[in-house]
């Protein structure tokens, strides 16, 4: 009886796959409702670049930094951290939802030696740079949903891209693309547009993609200006060291924290560290006087539904260099190391570009900060440099001078002034 049962369950189970079969008209419409999207333009030219096989061929596109040969090299002191942790590391499990606290609280403690981790500021480890400002943005829409964030224009391109992911509201603050000094009040005057609520993003050092900072006072006023509106400093700071070294650039964010009774502020160690690949970072919460607790663990809460836990890798390395004095010691030299080759190849492009197209002011390319600068090229130019001269530059004319062989600047500069 039992067999016959079954016999019987397997064919009236059959019909019913075979009646389920002759309903469908066609595969799953998932995939074949999918729109291509176009590549993020730095990632296009990186890959263009890659695929490009002629000779002399310069990359001012992808924001990595690069020695004369064109390689991305490993910090000594990084190499010797990451020794250190293959002899003394005894375990791969999780670092929790916020990542490693050593690490985030000797990373803030670099950054705001003034305020006291665990009450002044908290933060997790964030997923890279851009990890941070995801979670940091998220954080903003869940406590205040319709917060607008105020951009600088022009700005790093793939803020636009995370925070309409996000999905809050954008706006924009003038800045200077080819001038010394941006125009405080211009910039006041824009953010008097603003609501109570919403946040501002600053550049914590060496503007991307202009090069240009204000000075120390007039971050301190544009600040003033932005708490007296009852607006939030929503601080990204990538490339702490690659400006005025890494004191001075780290007191750019407390310029603000001093004056902030609120601030978010998003850390990146890719371009101080060289250690691009391992994605690591941290987003800080930071409020003198506040109590951060509850804002704290929506932040975990934030982190937890969009990676779970971050990697350990990067963390670890960063903070074996803290807490090593010698380690540190050489680390500083090599990121100084670093910071005066950029400083060099922005002489060296300047002066060429000089040489050779007079009618303009290139001293602004001198004066700027950090890797980036940027040159008054059309999308249409930049096409053209980079298929008639194989010299690779973002279309909005963004140019990563630490790409730079300073001993060719004039062959370069005499490409660059073909598209002016």
């Amino acid at each position: 009886m039992r067999q016959s049962r079954t016999a019987s369950d397997t064919r009236a189970a059959l019909d019913c796959f075979a009646a389920l079969a002759m309903t469908r008209k066609g595969p799953s419409p998932m995939f074949d409702k999918a729109v291509a999207r176009s590549v993020d333009q730095i990632i296009a030219i990186s890959r263009a670049y890659a695929g490009d096989a002629r000779d002399g061929k310069v990359d001012f596109g992808i924001g990595v930094y690069k020695d004369e040969t064109g390689l991305t090299p490993v910090m000594r002191a990084v190499k010797a951290a990451e020794q250190r942790l293959i002899d003394e590391q005894r375990t791969k499990t999780y670092v929790g939802v916020g990542g490693d606290q050593k690490f985030v609280e000797l990373f803030a403690r670099e950054v705001l030696p003034d305020h006291k981790f665990g009450e002044d500021v908290v933060g997790i480890q964030a997923v890279g740079g851009s990890g941070a400002v995801r979670v940091l943005a998220e954080l903003a829409k869940s406590l205040s949903p319709e917060v607008t964030f105020w951009l600088p224009d022009p700005t790093w391109p793939n803020h636009r891209a995370i925070l309409g992911a996000v999905g809050v509201g954008m706006a924009n603050y003038p800045y200077p693309k080819f001038d010394a000094e941006p125009d405080i009040d211009a910039i006041l005057c824009a953010l008097d547009g603003a609501k109570q609520g919403d946040c501002v993003v600053l550049h914590g050092a060496c503007h991307n993609p202009t090069g240009i900072d204000p000075s120390l006072d007039d971050l301190a006023r544009l600040t003033e200006g932005i708490v007296a509106r009852g607006l939030i400093p929503f601080v990204d700071s990538a490339y702490i060291g690659f400006g005025a070294g890494w004191r001075k650039d780290a007191e750019r964010v407390q310029v603000i924290a001093d004056r902030a009774p609120e601030m978010l502020l998003a850390l990146s160690c890719s371009k101080n560290f060289g250690i691009y690949r391992e994605r690591t970072g941290a987003a800080l919460l930071v409020g003198k006087e506040r109590d951060l607790a509850p804002a704290f663990s929506n932040l975990l809460t934030v982190a937890r539904a969009n990676y779970s836990m971050p990697p350990d890798h990067g963390a670890s390395i960063v903070r074996t260099i803290f807490e090593n004095p010698e380690l540190r010691e050489h680390w500083l030299s090599e990121l100084a190391d670093i910071r005066d080759r950029i400083n060099a190849n922005r002489t060296a492009l300047s002066l060429a570009l000089a040489r050779i197209k007079q009618d303009r002011d290139w001293t602004y390319i001198d004066r700027g900060q950090g890797m980036f600068s940027l040159i008054d090229v059309t999308p249409e130019a930049a096409t053209r440099l980079r298929e008639e001269e194989a010299v690779y530059i973002i279309p909005d004319g963004r140019m990563n001078i630490a790409s730079l062989d300073a001993s060719k600047a004039d062959e370069v500069a005499a490409k660059l002034a073909t598209a002016l």
